[in-house]
């Protein structure tokens, strides 16, 4: 599978990172950039523990691609 190179802002400080293009941002923010802050709860958007905001809007990060 061929990966993507994205690049974000995590809590001011620029990030890039190489995914699979169906890995989840709750996944690369706890594996790939070691930010343990985002909770995994039920990993099917109902609980609300992975949630992260961006661009301003809440989002369930489990849900969310990385790319």
């Amino acid at each position: 599978m061929t990966e993507l190179d994205v690049s974000l802002t995590v809590n001011g400080q620029r990030r890039r990172a190489r995914v699979e293009p169906r890995k989840t941002l709750a996944d690369l923010l706890r594996q790939d950039l070691g930010l343990t802050g985002t909770h995994l709860g039920c990993e099917h958007g109902v609980c609300g523990s992975c949630t992260v905001l961006v661009d301003g809007l809440a989002v369930r990060s489990c849900l969310t691609t990385a790319s």
